[in-house]
């Protein structure tokens, strides 16, 4: 056979060898590495997410953070519906399902109880969008108003000051009518949605009059206060919560202590607040891992600084928008975007300054493009021929010769 055939005979029977070849397959993977279009090597790297984290297009305001959260927990938001559609809360999408379950104040509730700039807290799963678990409705306080500004724009309830924005909603219990601040009057009972600005002070997000001050019943069974403990008094069963002193049952002190976020419960009688119930509010943040996002004011704790009750752990890679790490003072609104570090600790990733309750969200943070992994396909080395061997003649023996 001539060199030339004999060369491509070989190369021939090589490709025709199986596995010869490691194409990619498009069902299996990529030479049996385990590529395939849900997954490297079985590292969830997809189209939805890399490695598992939960980092998809769609996330928190455009972050790339799914709602998901990382290792598929969840997301705690705490902050005002900005507005409907389903809900928005500081800048995220909050998706209302049939299974939602909702409460106000601790109270059983409906999605119909949901108004513009109530203070929320969401419990939030991931199934491609960001799924409500639960909507908590936690009003700042209830009570009767005591004193009215109209000039500052400004009541007072229970020693607490309520300052109201020009944009904040005010609006009649169980009806769509608008109020204007200057129809609140002495007297009123009304709820307040707001942020807590410290040392008694409250920005409203949302005021409702439930009854007007010449209709308001003799017993009102509305007194809640929201807050931090700031100092107890067991002799004088006495409990100071921001600006505003209660009496208090001793029995009901035992059970919490100062510096500690608490709900009071109780009613409007004979013209006095009487206490029922203080208990402990269940900090927004317990679950490690989970995504958190928090609109407030800083507070100035033992350990450094909080919101809502809610320990913040800045760290070498906090991303800060609109200032820096040297703005962070008592008193500033923030928005805070990280992720659960430990029980009530959350480790801020993000943090940005002079925010809008109301009109805010989460600016995108550039990604990194996830690039589809180079494939090599294996080269076949050509086989070198040489000459062919040539067996060495066998020399004929001589023979007698028989002359």
């Amino acid at each position: 056979m001539p060199k030339a055939l004999r060369w491509w005979v070989l190369v021939l029977g090589l490709v025709a060898l199986p596995g010869a070849w490691a194409l990619p397959d498009p069902a299996g993977g990529v030479g049996g590495s385990g590529v395939t279009p849900d997954g490297i090597g079985g590292t969830g790297i997809h189209s939805g997410g890399i490695g598992g984290t939960g980092i998809h297009p769609g996330g928190i305001g455009g972050t790339g953070i799914h709602p998901g959260g990382i290792g598929g927990t969840g997301i705690t938001a705490l902050g005002v519906i900005q507005r409907f559609g389903s809900i928005y809360v500081n800048g995220q999408e909050y998706v209302l399902s049939p299974q939602t379950r909702y409460s106000v104040d601790g109270a059983a509730g409906t999605a119909k109880d949901l108004h513009l700039g109530d203070r929320v807290t969401v419990q939030a799963a991931a199934d491609g969008r960001a799924i409500a678990q639960e909507v908590r409705v936690e009003h700042a306080v209830i009570g009767r108003v005591t004193e009215v500004d109209a000039a500052k724009r400004q009541f007072t309830i229970l020693g607490e000051t309520i300052q109201a924005g020009k944009m904040t909603p005010i609006t009649v219990r169980d009806s769509d009518q608008s109020l204007s601040f200057a129809a609140l009057k002495a007297g009123d009972v009304v709820s307040v949605s707001g942020l807590d600005r410290g040392n008694g002070h409250w920005l409203a997000t949302a005021i409702c009059r439930l009854y007007p001050a010449d209709a308001a019943p003799a017993r009102v069974p509305l007194l809640l206060l929201r807050g931090q403990v700031d100092a107890i008094y067991p002799g004088q069963d006495t409990l100071e919560v921001g600006a505003t002193k209660l009496k208090v049952n001793g029995a009901l002190l035992r059970a919490i202590q100062v510096g500690q976020s608490v709900v009071v419960r109780g009613e409007y009688a004979d013209g006095e607040a009487r206490v029922e119930s203080v208990s402990p509010t269940a900090l927004a943040a317990q679950d490690v891992g989970n995504r958190v996002s928090l609109v407030g004011y800083l507070d100035r704790g033992m350990d450094g600084w909080t919101t809502h009750g809610v320990s913040l752990v800045e760290g070498p890679h906090t991303l800060y928008e609109n200032g820096d790490a040297a703005d962070m003072r008592a008193g500033s609104m923030v928005a805070i975007e990280g992720r659960v570090q430990a029980p009530g600790v959350v480790n801020a990733e993000r943090v940005i300054f002079s925010v809008n309750p109301m009109d805010f969200d989460f600016p995108i943070i550039p990604r990194m493009p996830v690039l589809p992994p180079v494939l090599h396909h294996p080269e076949i080395e050509r086989p070198e021929f040489g000459p062919p061997e040539i067996e060495p003649l066998v020399e004929r023996p001589e023979l007698p010769d028989n002359d």
